[in-house]
């Protein structure tokens, strides 16, 4: 699902993970954290992202990419999510 690989590669830019984190189970218990943010009624921080991937990604923070990120991840969770709910992105 391209939403889907283009959170998991925003997160692996972001976060330093490894060239196959997160995997599908790993990235399905990230966005299941970040949808109780969303559903506590508050929009998540890069804290609550930061908080989700390390507690999923064995590798957080130790892989370095050169280059800028600008994604916004809450705006690909909002992608994948509509995606996997078969609504047009």
């Amino acid at each position: 699902m391209p939403a889907d690989n283009d959170l998991a590669h925003a997160l692996r830019l972001k976060f330093g993970l490894a060239p196959g984190e997160p995997n599908a189970h790993q990235l399905a218990s990230i966005k299941a954290r970040i949808t109780g943010v969303r559903q506590s009624g508050r929009t998540p921080t890069t804290d609550d992202w930061r908080a989700a991937v390390a507690s999923t990604c064995p590798t957080f923070g130790t892989f370095g990419y050169k280059g800028l990120d600008n994604s916004d991840l809450n705006t690909l969770l909002a992608l994948a999510l509509q995606a996997a709910q078969g609504r047009p992105s």
